[in-house]
């Protein structure tokens, strides 16, 4: 390499040249790191948690929702919502997988069948836009129910006059024509008796829940899948008229306005189809064989979630119910054996036990939708966050309260995702001038996110662009956003001892028109250092070399900056601790 000369700049003209080059912001041009409040997206601004009116928030951010699919509208559900008005003697839905549990057990049964904390309607007021709705046919009447015991009356009882639930949930969604819920039905209903007779009374009365539905809503409020679909935006939902989806899980009919099961997925998030009864006698037989509930059931859901939301491997036509309620699998022992221990009567907090244990988990939950969960591009992977005790109220580790509603704020602000401190944005300037918005780089071993410190960017002949960046633990990675607009991941570069030397110091990349991708660093120490891949793939023999000042001994970096030039050579223009700036010039023969 050519002896470096010294260049007359000042101080404060050096340091204007190394800002832009720290903060020009292309991400095939350049990248930045975010600000801790910066938001992924350049024009809406982050939702601010305590400004929603929750009864209304989809009107209320529709800026920010309305050219967004409905799939892709980060937003709060109910688990079980029709399970708030179940007692110990609210009854027993016969035809129910656990109805002998709750025959033989009522207490325990309902302590793990309540799930909700307050009607229908007070969820919709909380900002749930997602019921979970389960309905039994007892003795000719329809009532909620969860795995055995019966809930409330939901339809009208024209025997007697009584009014069903439904009454006012129907109400609430006419008043509110902006707000669009989806409805996933599930029912269980007696076997037909007589399957001999041409009828089959089972589908009849899954059919009779479906059509209820319609009825008491309005068949004009419910959505046309022929005309929409999850993928349709807020705004062609909107503009539609109609602001219910009903999905009917036993697809029990032709009605456009009832969408089939197969919409919907939960991408593994939640454990489903277990014995109850037989974790039940498991906890009986075995009483001190339980764990601590809270503890585990939080762990084991919240790794769950992360593990899922961590890739977006899901079905982009179809919703997404991504499960923050608690994992009954696990619980149900451990509510066994503390209602047996206890008494039969027993309530941790005057709970119900899945009350209880939803209040403690959800509680971490809002943990990660304020932080992490916040801190990623979660709007990409997120669809419906189902909560058990979505109205829940109580405090946070450190000792702070927990309005009623905060976790749904929590939840719909995650339609803003802000990025944390450190993470790498970049955008894209397209060949005609106009910019893609800016996004978070994709993170190393999975992670939704790249953070750390410094950081470089060179696009390449071929219309690859490679990244050199420093993550938060100092080491150097190396990455290829492809011409196609895939990734390569990202790749360590250095072994240990050599990343603690180079210590997270500055970075620069330049390719030359031979494929060649050339990488200057300055170590701890101030050395300026140099290493190469070639277009083939691999990285020079030996790693890094140092780069000399013509042996006078007083250069020390502080920056560097390189280009490349189309003879193949690059120039190399350095920043000295003594204020100084020197350019130099490595020519093609690699001297």
């Amino acid at each position: 390499m050519a002896h470096i000369t010294r260049i007359a700049l000042s101080r404060r003209t050096a340091s204007a040249v190394l800002a832009l080059t720290l903060t020009t912001g292309a991400a095939l041009t350049g990248l930045s790191l975010s600000p801790a409040a910066a938001a992924t997206s350049a024009t809406v601004d982050p939702i601010d948690p305590d400004s929603l009116v929750l009864t209304r928030w989809m009107g209320q951010i529709d800026n920010v929702i309305g050219d967004r699919p409905l799939n892709k509208i980060v937003m709060p559900g109910s688990h079980d919502a029709g399970s708030w008005s179940i007692t110990d003697n609210s009854g027993v839905c016969d035809t129910a997988s656990e109805a002998k549990l709750a025959r033989e057990h009522p207490q325990i049964a309902a302590a793990i069948s309540i799930t909700q904390l307050g009607t229908i309607r007070q969820q919709l007021e909380v900002g749930s836009r997602y019921l979970d709705l389960r309905l039994c046919k007892q003795n000719g009447k329809w009532y909620t129910y969860h795995g055995g015991p019966l809930g409330g009356l939901f339809f009208d009882d024209p025997a007697t006059g009584q009014k069903g639930e439904i009454n006012e949930i129907a109400e609430w969604l006419r008043n509110h024509p902006e707000e669009i819920v989806t409805i996933e039905l599930r029912t269980s209903v007696p076997a037909d008796q007589n399957p001999s007779d041409g009828r089959d009374t089972a589908a009849e009365d899954t059919r009779e829940a479906v059509e209820l539905l319609g009825r008491n809503i309005g068949t004009s409020r419910m959505a046309d899948r022929s005309k929409l679909a999850p993928t349709s935006t807020y705004n062609q939902f909107i503009q539609a008229g109609p602001n219910v989806v009903l999905i009917d899980t036993n697809n029990s009919t032709n009605n456009a306005w009832a969408w089939p099961h197969h919409v919907v997925e939960g991408r593994n998030s939640y454990v489903e189809n277990k014995d109850w009864g037989g974790l039940i006698k498991e906890a009986l037989l075995n009483p001190g064989s339980s764990s601590p509930a809270i503890d585990l059931v939080s762990r084991t859901a919240l790794k769950r979630n992360d593990d899922v939301l961590r890739t977006d491997t899901g079905d982009p036509n179809k919703f997404f119910t991504l499960s923050g309620n608690v994992d009954s699998t696990l619980a149900i022992p451990d509510a066994a054996a503390d209602v047996v221990t206890n008494g039969m009567n027993y309530k941790p907090d005057g709970l119900a036990y899945m009350l209880y244990l939803a209040r403690e988990h959800n509680i971490k939950l809002l943990e990660k939708l304020e932080g992490p969960w916040l801190h990623s591009d979660i709007a990409r992977n997120t669809n419906i966050v189902q909560l058990d005790f979505i109205n829940m109220g109580g405090y946070r580790a450190d000792g702070t309260l927990i309005a009623s509603g905060e976790m749904s704020a929590a939840i719909i602000a995650n339609n803003t995702p802000t990025a944390a401190p450190g993470t790498l944005l970049g955008a894209e300037r397209l060949a005609d001038g106009k910019w893609r918005g800016v996004q978070a780089l994709p993170g190393a071993y999975g992670a939704l996110e790249f953070a750390g410190g410094e950081r470089s960017v060179a696009a390449m002949p071929n219309g690859d662009v490679h990244f050199t960046a420093y993550g938060n633990d100092k080491h150097q990675y190396h990455n290829i956003r492809l011409a196609d607009g895939s990734w390569q991941g990202w790749h360590r570069v250095n072994t240990d001892a050599v990343d603690n030397k180079l210590n997270g110091g500055p970075l620069a990349l330049a390719s030359t028109p031979d494929g060649t991708l050339h990488v200057l660093s300055v170590d701890k120490d101030g050395n300026l250092l140099h290493t190469l891949r070639r277009p083939d793939g691999s990285w020079q023999d030996g790693g890094w070399g140092s780069v000399g000042d013509g042996g006078n001994g007083v250069m020390k970096a502080k920056d560097v900056a390189v280009t490349g030039l189309p003879n193949n050579s690059i120039k190399v223009l350095v920043y000295g601790k003594d204020g100084a700036m020197r350019l130099t010039e490595r020519y093609t023969s690699g001297v």
